[in-house]
């Protein structure tokens, strides 16, 4: 194996690469994604999209040595990466609904090793932490990616509470109401309108409640069986 491809899979495969994960997710979350709303240039679709996508060529990278067991992972990851970029080129539906359906597939796949990296043996510590807060973002994230899909196949399913305005159906708006939704926030600007939209915005909110009870009582339930071990094994 090429040493630069050696030391890269290193790197994703310890528990550190997940502090770079939840950095560059919020970069992207936060700056990249909504000011693709704004920039209508080439150039400016590679800075706002393109860099987005190294999300997917990290996760390609980490198991590339693994090749023939994720296949299904590195499909997903290229045609991810492709779908994007043709929505930049075309408008159509079709187009959209696999970019979205592919993201989500996608997340979900990287989701699971980020929670290998969590829930493997070994002592508790602050970059697993981080993985846990990697996890939130990545579902808020998938339903942002669930609300742009109900929205395309039922237009109509949402809509803003501000007086003369007109709800415009771009990803980063719903990424703002995922994300205002799964922290219970609820400004109240937009809402959903649609049977299924509210049904997913119920389910969301309740993940939102649950998710940080049930996962500090995990990781605090590792952190006394590793003592234990450690102390049985003195």
């Amino acid at each position: 194996m090429h040493p630069l491809i050696r030391k890269n899979y290193e790197y994703w495969n310890h528990e550190r690469s997940l502090s770079a994960l939840l950095i560059y997710l919020s970069i992207a979350l936060f700056t990249w994604i909504p000011l693709a709303d704004y920039v209508t240039e080439w150039w400016g679709f590679l800075i706002t999209d393109l860099l987005f996508n190294l999300i997917i060529l990290a996760g390609v990278f980490s198991v590339l040595t693994r090749w023939r067991k994720q296949l299904v992972f590195l499909a997903v990851a290229l045609f991810a990466t492709i779908t994007r970029l043709m929505t930049f080129i075309t408008q159509s539906d079709r187009v959209q609904l696999l970019s979205y359906s592919l993201a989500i597939v996608f997340f979900y796949l990287l989701g699971r090793m980020v929670l290998r990296h969590i829930f493997k043996e070994g002592a508790m510590n602050f970059y697993r932490i981080q993985g846990s807060i990697v996890i939130f973002m990545m579902v808020g994230m998938v339903y942002a990616n669930l609300y742009a899909i109900t929205e395309l196949l039922m237009p109509g399913s949402f809509g803003t509470t501000q007086a003369g305005a007109i709800f415009n159906p771009v990803f980063s708006q719903f990424l703002y109401f995922s994300f205002v939704t799964m922290t219970t926030l609820g400004f109240g600007d937009l809402i959903p309108i649609g049977t299924f939209a509210k049904s997913l915005a119920v389910f969301q909110g309740m993940f939102g409640l649950l998710y940080p009870v049930v996962m500090i009582a995990r990781l605090i339930s590792m952190e006394v069986a590793h003592t234990a071990s450690l102390r049985k094994n003195e």
